[in-house]
């Protein structure tokens, strides 16, 4: 049947609004889960298995009645009260000093179904009235909690022993969707009372009732005090002697004032439309509890996560300083190499000319020379030789392959020490993270994942690097130049030549002057050449260092020390991403609770506790 224009639950936004509520429920689940590896993480865990019933439970019973659980210290008044509120003899009343309430007494209307409670399991008797008060609501009047003691350990069994009072109500109190707190003035700073209903209270709305209103001063005041101590949203409490209405309701009379004011709380607050705004909200009320109670549980990691972030990013920088100044020295120290290698790149674009045949005949002579020759070991050495790196040697020996990049075991071993302490601040133990001194199987594969990264980092640089600086000399103007200078001293020498033999020796029949001119251009033809030569890689050197120091101030974004931490890095930005994901869904309970914000005068609820 479709509901009528002015229900709440059917005003536009509402459906969209539960949707939301849908999809944080959702988002809470998977992220409770997205870290069982970390102990705290399995703390919210354990938390959230008792709250995600309650929730799930919440959605599928939206239209049930409310089920209102009466609770009280024994001599309270609580089952006077609910006689009252049900308008006969219900659940046996005594006086101040005797406890009657054994067993919980289920009272609700003659049509009211109530078998889904689990009667039989807490041997609860269920009573039926026609009283207005619990028309729309099932009344539970359950068993005093201050009753029940225990045997210290080894000592005899006491006659109390029997009394399972406690043990009843913290059955049944599961299956309270509203709690009803009753006390006195001798009653209501009793700390297992307190103790037996903040347990219960995430998530469900409370009334609090001051009971033998005609023989007790007000205490109110004091006791919201107490209450809101204890975490208690209080917005009022009840005033009212059950004796007093019991006596009116049998002789017909109108209700006093403060019990009049009560059954009407009940009926506007609890009955109706208001049992799906209180369900709604309790469901709101108990995420942003477990989500406050997973802030209290998480809260006194956040500053180990942040010290071991903070210490993982220092202990990366300073490594990757080492590697930093280590390269820049190596890199500087091979000039041979990059000279290979300058050269190299501008031959196989110089093709054709005088020149040219020139420089390939040089570059085919100083190949003759072995091509590591003066450009040093390691890594960059053979990087710069043309050559690729060597495979990683197993085991602890890998740590040589290191000492080129400037890292050593020890320097590693120094960082990874420091992040174990911090790692420990956090929560954060093996197998989240190694150990500082790896075994040899790590020692492995976390250096053979270093140099691979160091070695296609620095092959991709020097290719770039080298490209630009030969861009500069791959110009027309720049090649023909050097053609020019080089070819003109040869053209000049064939002219010498042919003036000689066709002029002079055949023309005017002069004795010729021998090959000693020629072999002395010759000579000269390659000493200019050489010059050419050297200005040209003085071009292709130039500003070599300064192109270096820019080539090594990225190695920074390259992250190639990352291996070496890795571990540390991916515990430490897992749980960051954990402990940001609650404050996030923290932000989300709190503007959906806000945007379904409906007044509800007299219930109270429970605030997460303090950290």
């Amino acid at each position: 049947m479709a509901r009528p224009a002015d229900d709440p639950i059917a005003a536009p936004g509402t459906e969209v609004d539960f949707a939301a509520f849908d999809d944080l429920v959702t988002s809470i689940r998977a992220w409770v889960g997205s870290f069982p590896e970390w102990p705290p993480a399995r703390g919210v865990q354990a938390a959230w298995d008792g709250v995600e019933p309650r929730l799930d439970r919440a959605r599928r019973e939206l239209s049930r009645l409310l089920v209102v659980g009466v609770v009280g210290g024994t001599g309270t008044g609580k089952s006077t009260l609910v006689n009252a509120l049900a308008g006969g003899e219900v659940s046996p009343a005594g006086d101040v000093a005797r406890p009657t309430t054994v067993a919980p007494v289920v009272v609700a209307a003659p049509d009211v179904d109530v078998a889904w409670l689990p009667l039989e399991a807490i041997g609860a008797r269920v009573v039926r009235s026609n009283a207005p008060a619990v028309a729309n609501v099932v009344l539970v009047d359950c068993p005093d909690p201050d009753t029940q003691s225990s045997s210290p350990p080894g000592a005899e069994p006491r006659p109390s022993d029997g009394n399972r009072n406690r043990d009843l109500l913290e059955a049944i109190l599961p299956a309270c969707d509203v709690l009803l707190l009753v006390a006195t003035a001798q009653k209501y700073r009793s700390w297992i009372v307190a103790r037996e209903v903040a347990a219960f209270a995430p998530g469900r709305p409370l009334l609090f009732v001051q009971t033998h209103a005609q023989r007790d001063h007000d205490i109110r005041p004091d006791w919201q005090r107490e209450l809101e101590a204890e975490g208690f949203t209080v917005p009022r409490i009840f005033r009212v002697d059950g004796l007093d209405a019991a006596r009116r309701g049998a002789a017909g009379l109108a209700p006093e004032p403060g019990f009049a004011a009560l059954v009407r709380a009940i009926d506007e607050e609890l009955a109706g439309r208001a049992a799906r705004r209180v369900r709604r909200t309790g469901s709101l009320d108990l995420a942003g509890w477990f989500l406050g109670e997973s802030s209290r549980l998480l809260d006194p990691c956040r500053d180990g996560v942040a010290a071991l972030m903070a210490g993982a990013a220092g202990e990366r920088a300073r490594l990757e300083r080492r590697l930093a100044d280590a390269v820049a020295v190596r890199l500087r120290a091979g000039r041979s190499g990059w000279q290979r290698l300058l050269t190299g790149e501008l031959l196989d674009r110089w093709q054709g000319g005088a020149f040219a045949i020139f420089l390939h005949a040089v570059a085919a002579l100083a190949n003759l020379w072995p091509r590591g020759r003066g450009v040093g070991g390691g890594v960059i050495g053979r990087l710069l030789a043309g050559e690729a790196p060597v495979p990683v040697t197993a085991g602890r020996a890998s740590w040589q392959h290191l000492h080129d990049l400037g890292i050593t075991e020890a320097e590693v071993e120094q960082s990874r020490s420091v992040l174990s302490g911090l790692a420990a601040r956090a929560r954060l133990q093996p197998p989240l993270v190694g150990r500082a001194c790896l075994d040899e199987a790590a020692v492995e594969s976390t250096v053979t994942a270093l140099l691979d990264r160091s070695g296609l980092w620095l092959a991709s640089g020097i290719d770039r690097l080298v490209a630009e600086r030969r861009g500069r000399l791959d110009g027309r103007a720049v090649r023909w130049g050097f053609e020019i200078l080089f070819s003109g001293l040869a053209v000049l020498i064939l002219v010498r030549e042919g003036i000689d033999f066709f002029y002079r020796r055949l023309w005017l029949g002069e004795q010729g002057n021998g090959s000693g001119f020629l072999q002395e251009a010759i000579v000269w033809l390659l000493l200019w050449g050489l010059a050419l030569r050297w200005l040209l890689l003085v071009r292709l050197r130039g500003g070599l260092d300064h192109d270096i120091e820019r080539l090594v101030a990225g190695l920074g974004d390259a992250h190639l020390v990352d291996p070496l931490l890795a571990d540390f890095t991916a515990a430490g930005e897992r749980a960051a991403g954990y402990l940001a994901e609650q404050r996030r869904l923290a932000e989300r309970c709190a503007t959906l609770a806000a945007a379904l914000d409906e007044p509800a005068v007299g219930l109270g609820r429970l605030r997460s506790r303090a950290p």
